[in-house]
């Protein structure tokens, strides 16, 4: 079923040479490079924000801001990985810090309103996301990227492998231990029956 799956995914192949080439014109001074890095992988970046911070607007953030870094930094993109897989994981990380600023601010809104309501559904989801937050800051970047790729952007762990380029069964094996770290460090955090 993996090599099915291998061989009905996307080549990225094509579409990271060619962000690639357009990183290169846009170091040149090519700035409609830039553009076109923007419209081919704005999308992407879109969804993957909108599905960790589960908020739009601070998706949107995200995304603008991780583009503002790839302007910043472009000259530190490795041309032997994908565009696409820096871009995203760029955006996983400005989105996990997004969360984490939410639940500073939340908990600082909470103490004054703490008398007058109790927290609503929105608020209750917010802090479950920020305390998520929390504990992938906890893991070794090369298992939290991994988890946040499958469980919360739900990509399978055979596409993860494709945009990686780290072998499936290497992958699945790196998801379970992620899944296990993910664990003990929440109940670390916060409890066994906070689980």
């Amino acid at each position: 079923m993996p090599a099915l799956a291998a061989a009905m995914a996307p080549d990225h192949g094509l579409a990271d040479s060619r962000s690639a080439q357009l990183v290169e014109r846009f170091i040149a001074g090519d700035r409609g490079a830039f553009a076109e890095l923007v419209a081919e992988h704005q999308g992407a970046a879109l969804a993957t924000a909108v599905r960790i911070t589960g908020d739009a607007d601070a998706a949107h953030d995200v995304v603008q801001e991780a583009f503002v870094r790839v302007v910043r930094h472009a000259a530190r993109y490795e041309r032997d990985r994908s565009f696409r897989a820096w871009l995203l994981a760029i955006v996983r990380n400005l989105a996990i810090d997004a969360l984490r600023r939410r639940r500073v601010h939340a908990s600082l809104d909470g103490r004054d309103r703490a008398a007058e309501s109790s927290v609503s559904a929105g608020l209750e989801a917010q802090e479950v996301r920020a305390r998520v937050a929390l504990v992938l800051d906890d893991l070794p970047a090369k298992y939290r990227d991994l988890l946040v790729m499958r469980e919360l952007e739900g990509r399978s762990a055979e596409g993860i492998a494709s945009e990686t380029g780290i072998d499936y069964g290497t992958t699945r094996w790196r998801l379970h231990t992620a899944r296990n770290l993910f664990r003990d460090a929440w109940i670390r955090r916060f409890g066994a029956e906070e689980t």
